[in-house]
């Protein structure tokens, strides 16, 4: 009887094939939509059309409800991060010039 446990491996291959089985049966019930949908207006151009309309708008809401605020968030934070990178970079070389500032006056009296 073995009693190991199942590797990483084996539960990497199965999330891959439960991904890839979910992506066919979506693509099959798109293609059985067209196909349904082509029936009831005589149209393939028509249908391919209307399901294309479909999902533009549903990826349009998609992103203008749930995805515009986050993108927003990131710009902003972004602009931040770059403020204060400019900001620690003027304090950088703020000090650098004092600090040969100093140096050359230590320069100057000690070389006399």
């Amino acid at each position: 009887m073995d009693n190991k446990l199942p590797s990483g491996g084996r539960l990497l291959t199965s999330l891959l094939f439960f991904a890839l089985s979910a992506t066919f049966a979506l693509l099959l019930l798109l293609a059985a939509l067209l196909v349904w949908l082509s029936d009831v207006t005589g149209s393939f151009i028509l249908s391919a059309s209307i399901l294309a309309v479909f999902f533009a708008l549903v990826s349009w809401a998609i992103y203008r409800f749930a995805i515009h605020r986050a993108l927003d968030q990131i710009r902003t934070q972004a602009a931040t991060v770059y403020e204060v990178a400019r900001l620690a970079k003027a304090g950088y070389e703020w000090v650098v010039d004092k600090i040969r500032f100093f140096k050359a006056l230590h320069q100057l009296f000690h070389d006399r």
